[in-house]
C-alpha cells in the first residue's frame, strides 16, 4: 500500500481517537473500527516515543487535532518513507480490515442526495450517517451487491 493511501487511513484513525470525529459518529462506526483506531494510535504513539519532538507533537495533536493535524501528517510521511517495516506493519492492519467507507453528512436542506452509492462491495465496512433538517428524494444508501 502506497503512502498516498496509507497516510489518510492512519490520519483517520488518529482523528477518531483524538475525538475530532463528530458527536455520535464513533457509535455509528462500530466497536471494531474503534478498536482498530485505538490500535493504530497506540502503534504510532509507541513508534513516535523514540523521537521526543514527534512524541510531543502527537500529545499536542491529541489535545488539539485541528491545529496539529498537518504536523502529524507531515511527520507520518517523513517517518513512513524512511521506515519500510513500520509502513508494512501499519498497512497490514488496514488490509486485514478490508476497505472502509464512512459518510457523515450534516445538511440543512437537500433534494436528491445519496449518502453512498455502491455498485459492488464484497468485503469491508460501510457507514452512512445523515443529519438532514429538510429533505426530499434523499437516500441513505443505494446498493447494487454488497456481500
Amino acid at each position: 500500500m502506497g503512502l498516498e493511501a496509507l497516510v489518510p487511513l492512519i490520519m483517520g484513525a488518529l482523528l477518531q481517537v483524538a475525538g475530532r470525529v463528530g458527536a455520535g459518529a464513533l457509535d455509528a462506526v462500530g466497536e471494531a473500527a474503534k478498536a482498530q483506531a485505538s490500535t493504530v494510535f497506540g502503534k504510532v504513539k509507541s513508534w513516535f516515543a523514540g523521537d521526543p519532538p514527534a512524541a510531543g507533537d502527537l500529545d499536542r495533536f491529541a489535545d488539539d487535532p485541528d491545529l496539529y493535524q498537518s504536523v502529524i501528517q507531515a511527520r507520518l510521511i517523513r517517518k513512513l518513507t524512511a521506515d519500510e517495516a513500520m509502513r508494512d506493519e501499519l498497512a497490514a492492519l488496514f488490509a486485514r480490515q478490508g476497505p472502509e467507507v464512512q459518510v457523515f453528512q450534516t445538511i440543512a436542506e437537500s433534494h436528491g442526495i445519496t449518502g453512498a452509492k455502491v455498485t459492488e462491495m464484497v468485503s469491508g465496512r460501510l457507514t452512512v450517517r445523515q443529519d438532514i433538517r429538510a429533505s426530499s428524494d434523499s437516500k441513505g444508501v443505494d446498493i447494487n451487491r454488497l456481500g
